[in-house]
């Protein structure tokens, strides 16, 4: 199966994960990162997961998954151990036309959950349409080796001199900003040599840090 490959904007809006084990907690705490209302409904909770509700960071709802708990949600995770529960809450998702996700059955989903690497606003997702999860960690684990916490700071370079720029013609931006993305750079800000790295900046662009109010280390 192809998957086509979506950047979903969560902010604000209600999600409901059902279950409330490690697995969903691991949903749960990559839909609050994304800016996510996060209602809970489970019989139980992880410690963290506990933590997060009295705190009030999740809605939480103390009993197993019923009929109806779906109305007014934008999407929906089924986390549970219990396929037929995880069955029946995708059918009530597709009835509503709620984005379904349901643990460990890629075949019942309206998307997966792909291995993530994020690097401040850079995120690099891994997906094997659902064939080895296993495989995914894998390639994060080594892509978090390749995109070190450097690629943080660049992306924020790249997005500042964007902005500073915004007045250049479609060319002349597209031009610059395609000489600095493909720049040494990363690997100047990785070795921790700022000043090199402000002065291939500015070679390219005539920005220094100070210009884009950019300050790194």
């Amino acid at each position: 199966m192809k998957y086509y490959p979506i950047n979903l904007n969560l902010r604000g809006k209600k999600c409901v994960v059902i279950g409330g084990g490690r697995v969903a907690e691991r949903r749960i705490l990559g839909l609050l990162e994304c800016g996510a209302e996060v209602a809970v409904i489970s019989p139980k909770l992880t410690p963290k997961l506990s933590k997060l509700s009295k705190k009030n960071k999740i809605r939480y709802i103390e009993r197993p998954y019923r009929p109806r708990d779906l109305r007014g949600t934008y999407l929906v995770m089924a986390s549970t151990d219990n396929q037929g529960v995880n069955r029946r809450v995708c059918q009530e998702a597709k009835r509503l036309g709620i984005l379904a996700n349901v643990v460990s059955a890629p075949l019942l989903s309206d998307f997966t959950v792909p291995s993530v690497v994020r690097r401040g606003d850079l995120m690099i997702t891994i997906s094997t349409a659902g064939k080895s999860p296993g495989l995914s960690r894998r390639l994060r684990v080594d892509l978090e080796k390749i995109f070190g916490e450097e690629y943080e700071a660049f992306t924020e370079i790249l997005g500042r001199v964007r902005r500073k720029y915004s007045g250049l013609s479609y060319g002349e931006r597209e031009r610059l900003y395609r000489e600095v993305a493909m720049s040494d750079i990363p690997t100047l800000l990785r070795e921790r040599r700022f000043k090199s790295a402000e002065k291939r900046l500015k070679k390219i662009t005539g920005l220094g840090f100070g210009d884009i109010e950019f300050s790194p280390g």
